[in-house]
């Protein structure tokens, strides 16, 4: 774990994906998977990832973790898939490929010698839910209803690595490390320093007492799929690279902070995905209590490692200063909201959807 006053680094955060060749990426998929054909390359924000498609039209996604990635964490990754596969067969998620000696990844050398594991998942057709007009209340409804599928699935899981430092986790503090706060920019200083300060003292020391279990941690538009730019139906989650045993309603909050950008109606989207998480999951009071503090301090979160990866990186991704301004409109707009005021109507939404589940309640 990182001190929240200790000198944060580039390093630290493992934003460092490899570089590999895909001549050398199509050569370790052959022989070590026995799989052949042509790569396109994906975004990653840890690990290298192409898009395998066979000469058969099969699909798959070959990952290439990072330079400085904890085998055990990367097998963590692994073994949820598997327990996910084992658990509840009808979710939409990747299934882990075996290579041909039966293993579920393997090991290549960069041009230093620095060992890569490499793995090969099957590829989830679909498009993901920032593409396209946004979700209804009834499609955010079902998307918290999936979600909490996927933690009820994930509850049962345990690993040894599961407690490891994610960078994305709120939960772990780090939100409130010196180094990022001195890199962010004033826009960012000036909308959340107060409440920053609140949430350190009262909020941190709250989540040790939830629930906790794994959770995907990830669970947003970019990650979400359906079948097309339209549709509502959810045809896959992907991006298992966040995962983390933290508390259960964190999960909750990062596919609200999420799916409530751009959105002129935050409350209406907020409490669409409670109530559907809700129906199939039920949160406790305390739960609900803190769950609008934990969207503001996973939006803050968000701004505060773009900001740091934009003033340190070399060459930061592009996406960091396209989506920055919605991440800071939709800060702007939750934190101006009343913490008593969110809580009463996230307790509404769960109210209703009892209702919905049980007439008879």
């Amino acid at each position: 774990m990182i001190p929240l006053d200790r000198p944060l680094t580039p390093e630290d955060l493992r934003f460092n994906p490899p570089s590999f060749p895909a001549e050398e990426l199509l050569d370790v998929a052959s022989k070590r998977f026995g799989v052949t054909g042509r790569l396109a390359p994906l975004e990653g924000e840890r690990d290298q990832n192409h898009r395998l498609t066979t000469d058969e039209g099969r699909q798959f996604v070959l990952k290439v973790s990072g330079p400085t990635e904890d085998p055990t964490v990367v097998d963590f990754q692994i073994q949820a898939l598997l327990h996910l596969e084992r658990t509840d067969p009808g979710l939409p998620v990747p299934r882990v490929q075996r290579t041909l000696e039966g293993t579920t990844s393997d090991e290549i050398r960069g041009e230093d010698g620095t060992r890569h594991l490499v793995r090969l998942l099957s590829y989830l057709p679909g498009v993901p839910y920032e593409r396209g007009p946004a979700p209804s209340l009834e499609g955010l409804r079902a998307i918290g209803a999936f979600q909490a599928c996927m933690c009820r699935a994930l509850c049962s899981f345990s690993h040894p690595a599961a407690r490891h430092f994610m960078p994305w986790d709120v939960s772990n503090g780090l939100v409130f490390n010196a180094s990022l706060w001195r890199n962010a920019g004033s826009d960012v200083r000036d909308l959340a320093r107060g409440f920053g300060t609140d949430a350190r003292r009262r909020v941190l020391p709250a989540l040790a007492q939830l629930r906790a279990q794994v959770i995907h941690n990830d669970c947003h538009t970019a990650n979400l799929l359906r079948p097309d730019e339209t549709a509502e139906e959810i045809v896959g989650l992907i991006d298992f690279g966040d995962m983390v045993h933290a508390p259960l309603v964190q999960d909750l909050a990062a596919s609200i902070a999420g799916f409530v950008e751009g959105r002129a109606a935050p409350i209406e989207v907020a409490c669409a995905l409670v109530a559907g998480f809700h129906e199939v999951l039920p949160l406790q009071d305390a739960e609900l209590a803190l769950l609008h503090e934990l969207v503001l301090l996973r939006l803050v979160l968000t701004a505060l490692l773009f900001d740091f990866r934009l003033a340190t990186q070399p060459r930061p991704p592009a996406f960091l200063r396209e989506t920055r301004p919605a991440i800071l409109a939709a800060l702007r707009a939750l934190i101006a909201l009343d913490r008593e005021t969110m809580t009463r109507r996230y307790r509404e939404a769960c109210t209703m959807a009892r209702e919905t589940r049980d007439p008879r309640t």
